[in-house]
């Protein structure tokens, strides 16, 4: 061996000699996790030392996730669940919900909701037919714009990319079920996709501006707007019950529980049906149980669920009397008081916040006013 082959086996001895030791020290940590840590006993959350962002924006961690959430019943009664819905009623109301048009097959309707609520609005109007409405819709005397907008992107950027999202997810519910079936002498359609969408808004504004939360909104606004979405299956189930159970409904003086009759009415609620119907569509798993638990802040959990899912709940809870003390309740009878203390779940911004404020004003303004030109120009259409 020549001195030169010498040096050149010592000097790749020390190459790899150095690699393996900067190799053991200088691996890099992994970031930190910033985490919201909750007191089992109170379950309220503590937030981590020296982390000044809002909780909600942090992430949670698997452990604290899967950290159960109770929530006893105020009203000391609960809705029946679809597991004590009688055999012959749930196959007749799946025989209903077979009937009904397969929305399943819709790529609005296979959506992943984990998007932000911009992207959902971009891909939902690539569709030619709804860009041309949002363009027209924008456009019309009620918005009284100086100017005219002709870009499909500054539309959504003026209208909100949540109300736009909602209005086309509602068209497509609206053009597969029937709405000769859904309206009657006492149900108010288009109340009641007002009070939809006014819950969505709601959502929105608890989330984002209250406490500035930025997960899982496309999943829980969405869920917001399909909230009440099983009043409209009654009658598809039984039109004469459900202009009777209606009139009940809108009659004075008001049911101590209106969701008690309901059951009597038809042996199962609007609870059970909507979640059904969601499923049925094939909507995301985690927004049909939030549609199924919506009442939480009357009559709390069944049982013990993730911290997710009972946020998610109690956000559409909260939104609901939000929606109903700015003027936009449900037109049927329906539990709207909260009766039950969410800030232990939700946290004390929440309970803090301003019932009614300007933004939030504004919004519901601005939204209420692009469904009823939507639903014009969809009429003349």
């Amino acid at each position: 061996m020549t001195i030169l082959d010498f040096f050149v086996l010592f000097a790749m001895v020390l190459s790899v000699i150095y690699l393996v030791l900067r190799l053991r020290s200088g691996r890099k940590k992994p970031p930190q996790q910033r985490i919201i840590r909750y007191d089992r006993k109170s379950q309220a959350p503590q937030e981590t030392p020296g982390d000044s962002r809002p909780a909600g924006a942090r992430n949670i961690s698997p452990e604290i996730k899967a950290q159960p959430v109770e929530l006893p019943s105020a009203a000391g009664w609960r809705p029946m669940t679809r597991s004590q819905v009688e055999v012959e009623t749930v196959w007749r109301l799946e025989h209903v919900l077979r009937d009904l048009p397969d929305l399943g097959e819709t790529p609005l309707i296979e959506i992943n909701y984990d998007m932000e609520p911009r992207e959902i609005a971009m891909f939902v109007v690539s569709n030619p037919f709804y860009a041309a409405k949002i363009l027209k819709t924008v456009n019309s005397a009620a918005f009284g714009l100086r100017y005219h907008i002709d870009s499909l992107q500054r539309a959504i950027t003026y209208l909100g990319y949540n109300e736009v999202k909602n209005i086309i997810f509602q068209h497509v519910i609206r053009s597969g079920l029937s709405k000769s079936k859904a309206e009657s002498e006492y149900f108010d359609l288009l109340g009641f996709w007002k009070h939809s969408h006014a819950v969505s808004v709601c959502a929105e504004y608890i989330l984002r501006e209250v406490l500035r939360y930025t997960r899982n909104v496309g999943a829980i606004t969405t869920a917001a707007l399909l909230h009440d979405i099983g009043w409209v299956l009654y009658s598809h189930y039984d039109q004469e019950t459900a202009a009777g159970l209606f009139g009940r409904l809108k009659g004075q003086p008001r049911p101590e529980n209106p969701m008690q009759l309901e059951e009597e009415a038809f042996g199962f609620n609007h609870l059970i049906a909507g979640k059904m119907l969601a499923e049925q569509w094939k909507i995301h798993r985690e927004i049909c149980e939030l549609v199924g638990l919506h009442h939480c802040g009357t009559f709390g959990f069944d049982e013990a669920l993730g911290r997710e899912t009972a946020f998610g709940a109690c956000i559409v809870a909260k939104a609901e009397n939000l929606a109903h003390e700015n003027g936009f309740p449900n037109p049927l009878c329906e539990p709207r008081e909260l009766a039950i203390d969410l800030s232990g779940v939700l946290g004390q911004k929440v309970g803090e916040m301003q019932v009614v404020s300007i933004k939030l004003r504004e919004k519901l303004d601005k939204t209420m006013k692009f469904i009823e030109e939507f639903d014009k120009s969809d009429n003349v259409a």
